[in-house]
């Protein structure tokens, strides 16, 4: 589901349904880890907290030796982010452990919250676009209310580090400076790139061929175009040997675009 949506959904569910919920994020082999031990502590089930932690002590160590031998190449680079969904945030993990830095990121549809986290959500104010959205009010379903916890059980779980309906947002993890931007147009993006110079620019398949035809590399990051999976600690190996092919590729350097070889452009009326 979609994770601006998923948010509301997962509120309208607790609220109709007694079920609550918890952000987990399987993008980089640490916040796998970390996912996982938290669904392991919600249920309370000893057999499966020590089943996560046989999987991550398997998973694990092919995961940092290539992070080790990929990160010998990447320190150092640059890469920028405008991808939907929260991947312009968690994704920015996985560059860190490269040692590459983010140097500017940013959503198509957030919202405020997405990028200074949900305690922000009370003091956000109903705006011109908010009123055009139809405003829907959740209530506890008569018969099929059925809390999954009881509130002492949630305390105590909160007390040891499961946080429900929690979410930082994406500038708590960003460097003082960075650039942030919302939405950003294909002007924009072609600017940046210029300005910037990023040795990787990930974001949607619109702006995929203007972004190589500067002579960056592009990694479509809203599907798998080429490469992938990357979620889950597999998939975050199949990144780091992605980023450090991409971004060690030659062929961006010998890249020029028609404008760049003949700025001025001919054209010429054919008639019948």
């Amino acid at each position: 589901m979609c994770h601006r949506s998923v948010n509301y959904v997962g509120d309208m569910m607790e609220i109709k349904f007694g079920i609550p919920w918890i952000k987990v994020n399987f993008i980089g082999a640490k916040s796998t880890a970390k996912s996982l031990r938290k669904i392991a502590a919600y249920f309370e089930d000893q057999g499966l907290i020590d089943r996560v932690e046989a999987v991550i002590k398997e998973e694990m160590p092919d995961v940092e030796a290539t992070m080790v031998d990929v990160r010998s190449r990447t320190e150092g680079k640059t890469a920028m982010l405008f991808v939907g969904g929260s991947r312009a945030h968690h994704y920015q993990e996985l560059f860190k452990e490269m040692g590459m830095k983010t140097i500017s990121a940013g959503y198509e549809f957030a919202h405020r919250d997405d990028y200074e986290g949900r305690q922000v959500i009370p003091d956000i104010k109903i705006d011109a676009d908010s009123r055009n959205i139809e405003e829907i009010h959740p209530e506890a379903d008569e018969t099929r209310f059925n809390p999954r916890k009881t509130p002492e059980q949630m305390a105590a779980l909160e007390a040891a580090g499961v946080k429900f309906k929690h979410y930082d947002g994406m500038l708590s993890d960003m460097d003082e400076g960075t650039l942030v931007i919302d939405d950003v147009n294909q002007y924009e993006a072609e600017k940046l790139v210029e300005i910037m110079k990023p040795d990787i620019f990930c974001a949607g398949i619109k702006e995929k061929f203007s972004v190589m035809k500067l002579g960056v590399p592009m990694k479509q990051l809203h599907s798998y175009d080429s490469g992938g999976p990357y979620a889950g600690f597999r998939g975050a190996i199949n990144f780091y040997q992605e980023i450090d092919r991409l971004t060690h590729s030659r062929v961006w350097a010998y890249l020029k675009a028609p404008w760049q070889e003949s700025p001025e452009l001919t054209a010429a009326y054919v008639w019948e």
